[in-house]
C-alpha cells in the first residue's frame, strides 16, 4: 500500500498556484501545504491590495491570463453588480481583451485559488493552507525535507517528501544604487507619502508607469472624457516635478493588436529551433538570431529596411534598434505611436515587425540553459535589452495619464547614459549624473523591476549551505542539486533565481508554464517511487 506523499509549497502567489493546480490535476492523491508569510493567501505581492493601488493595470488582456478553474471574463461575469460597479466596470464592457487592474486580478486569483481547493479535496487530496506563516528555513535531511516555520503560535517544523519554493517577487525596503538611498515603490504608500517636489523616477518599465501614475493621482487629478485624459494638479501641490531616468530615455510603446490565439512564426518556431539545438551548441545564438532576422525580413521589409544594413547582426540589430526607437520612443512620439496602436486595434492589423518579436523572443527561452558563457553574455548585453522592451506594452489608459502629465508640463524623460552615477546630496537627496548634467532630486523612486539572484541568495541559510554549488544556474525542471543524500527534493520558482537565466518568467502565462513543468516531474516521480 503506498503512503501518501507529503508536498509543501512555500509561497501563495501565481507561481505557487499554478503549481497547485498542476499537482491536484494529477491521478496521484497527495498531501499539499502551502505556506504564506501574509494574510492574502492567493494573489501575490504585484496583485496585493495594500501593495499596489487599484488603478494600476497589468499589462496581459485577459485572454492571456491562464484560467485556474475558469477563465477571468467568465469570473467576471459572475460578479454581482454592485462588485462590478465597485470597479467601475459595466457587465456589457467585460471584453477578453481588455486590461484590468492588478488588485482586480488579485480578487479573481484568491477567490479561484479558493476554488480550486476545495475542487482538489473533492476528488480525494488532503489540503493544509497556512496563512502568517512566515518559512524561515528549508532543511534536507536524509529521510525528508524539514521546513521551518514561524507560525502565530511560535516555530515549529513540519517534515515534506518534496518541498517547492515559490516565493514570489522580492523588493529590497531601502534599495540603493552606487552611493545613492533610493525609496522603494512598494508598498505603493511610499510614492504617495513623498511631497509635491523634484522626484526622479528611476527606469521606464511599467513599473516606472505606475510610479508616475501614483504620483499624478495623489498630487493632482486626472480628468478622463472618453480617450481624452487631461491632469490639473491639487491645490498646494503645484510644485510636482517628475523625471524619469533610464539609460537611453525611451518609453515601453503603447499595446497594439495582435492575433490571439497566436498565429504560429514561420520562421522562429519551436520545431525551426529544436533543429538548431539538435546540431549542437557552437554558435547556437547565433543560427538561432538568424531564425528571428529570416521572420523579421519576411514579416516586416520595411522596417528592416529601415534599421539599414547593420541590422543583420546581433551586434549591429541590437544598435540599429535602439537608434530608431531613440527616434520614436520619446515622450513627445509617445502620442504618434498611441495612435498607431489605436489604429492597429481598430482595424485588427498587427504592427508586424512588434508582433515577431513579441512572440519570436519567447522562443529563445528553449536555448537559455545551452548557451555557452560567451553566448549568455552577449544575450544579455545585446538582444536582452531589445527582447524587454518589445515586451513591456503599455496599456492604453497608462499612457493617456502620461501623455496628460506630460501636457501638464510636470513629466519629462532623460536618458542617463552610459557614464552615470548616483550619490546623496547630503541634504536627504539624490544626485543624478546624466547626458544633460547632474540633475538633484529630493527623491528617487527606484522601478527598475525585479532583479535577478543567484541561488546563494535564497533566505534559507540550511539549503544554500547544502547546495552541490550555490552559484549554479536554475535549469529545467527547477530541481535543486543537494550535496545532503535526501530521499526527498526541493524545487526552486523563486522569481530572482528563476530570472537568473529565465529572464521571460515574470506574467502569469510564464508562472503556468513554470508550474506545469515542476507539477509534472514531482508527479512523474512519485509515481516512479509507486512503481518501484
Amino acid at each position: 500500500m503506498s503512503v501518501t506523499q507529503k508536498i509543501a509549497i512555500v509561497g501563495a502567489g501565481p507561481m505557487a498556484i499554478y503549481t497547485a493546480k498542476g499537482l491536484l490535476h494529477g491521478d496521484v492523491p497527495i498531501e499539499l501545504t502551502i505556506f504564506d508569510a501574509t494574510d492574502q493567501i492567493g494573489c501575490g505581492m504585484p496583485y496585493r491590495a495594500g501593495m499596489n493601488a487599484d488603478y494600476m493595470y497589468c499589462n496581459a488582456f485577459s485572454r492571456e491570463i491562464p484560467s485556474i478553474t475558469q477563465p477571468l471574463v467568465s469570473w467576471l461575469h459572475d460578479q454581482d453588480d454592485a462588485f462590478l460597479t465597485a470597479w467601475d466596470l459595466a457587465r456589457e464592457d467585460i471584453d477578453a481583451r481588455d486590461f484590468y487592474p492588478r488588485v482586480l486580478l488579485g480578487e479573481y486569483m484568491k477567490s479561484e485559488f479558493n476554488q480550486l481547493c476545495e475542487a482538489g479535496r473533492n476528488v480525494g487530496h488532503i489540503l493544509r493552507i497556512l496563512p502568517n506563516h512566515n518559512v524561515v528555513d528549508v532543511i534536507p535531511t536524509e529521510s525528508a525535507i524539514q521546513v521551518d516555520v514561524l507560525t502565530p503560535d511560535g516555530r515549529s517544523s513540519f517534515p515534506f517528501d518534496q518541498v517547492v519554493l515559490a516565493t514570489g517577487h522580492d523588493w529590497p525596503a531601502s534599495p540603493n544604487l552606487g552611493q545613492a538611498d533610493l525609496v522603494s515603490p512598494w508598498p505603493y504608500t511610499n510614492i504617495t507619502d513623498l511631497p509635491a517636489g523634484q522626484i526622479g523616477v528611476l527606469g521606464s518599465s511599467l513599473s516606472a508607469i505606475d510610479v508616475i501614475v501614483a504620483l499624478g493621482k495623489e498630487h493632482g487629478t486626472f480628468i478622463e472624457e472618453g480617450e481624452k485624459v487631461s491632469w490639473f494638479s491639487n491645490p498646494e501641490r503645484e510644485a510636482l516635478s517628475i523625471t524619469m531616468v533610464s539609460h537611453k530615455g525611451i518609453m515601453p510603446e503603447p499595446d497594439f493588436y495582435y492575433p490571439y490565439p497566436y498565429e504560429r512564426l514561420k520562421h522562429v518556431n519551436p520545431e525551426a529551433i529544436s533543429a538548431e539545438m539538435e546540431k549542437g551548441t557552437d554558435e547556437l545564438l547565433e543560427r538561432v538570431f538568424a531564425l528571428l532576422l529570416s521572420e523579421l525580413n519576411d514579416a516586416a521589409p520595411e522596417y528592416m529596411e529601415n534599421l539599414g544594413p547593420d541590422a543583420q547582426s546581433i551586434d549591429g540589430f541590437s544598435e540599429a534598434y535602439f537608434r530608431h526607437r531613440e527616434t520614436v520612443g520619446g515622450l513627445r512620439a509617445l502620442r504618434e505611436t498611441l495612435t498607431a496602436a489605436i489604429k492597429s486595434k481598430e482595424d485588427k492589423e498587427t504592427q508586424h515587425h512588434r508582433y515577431a518579436l513579441l512572440r519570436g523572443h519567447e522562443n529563445f527561452e528553449m536555448i537559455q540553459e545551452h548557451l555557452s558563457d560567451e553566448d549568455w553574455k552577449t544575450f544579455n548585453e545585446k538582444l536582452m535589452p531589445v527582447f524587454g522592451d518589445c515586451y513591456a506594452a503599455i496599456p492604453h489608459i497608462s499612457v493617456r495619464r502620461v501623455l496628460a502629465l506630460y501636457d501638464a508640463g510636470v513629466l519629462q524623460i532623460i536618458p542617463t547614459g552610459p557614464d552615470s552615477s548616483f550619490k546623496n546630496n547630503g541634504s536627504g537627496g539624490v544626485l543624478v549624473k546624466t547626458i544633460d548634467g547632474e540633475i538633484e532630486f529630493e527623491a528617487l523612486i527606484d522601478a527598475r523591476g525585479q532583479a535577478a539572484a543567484v541561488l546563494s541568495e535564497l533566505p534559507f541559510p540550511n539549503l544554500v549551505s547544502r547546495l552541490a554549488d550555490p552559484k549554479d544556474d536554475l535549469v529545467q525542471p527547477f530541481k535543486l542539486d543537494l550535496s545532503t543524500q535526501t530521499t526527498g527534493a526541493v524545487y526552486c520558482l523563486s522569481m530572482p533565481q528563476v530570472l537568473q537565466r529565465h529572464p521571460f518568467s515574470q506574467g502569469l502565462p510564464n508562472c503556468d508554464e513554470l508550474g506545469r513543468v515542476v507539477s509534472k516531474d514531482i508527479l512523474e516521480r512519485i509515481e516512479v517511487g509507486a512503481s518501484g
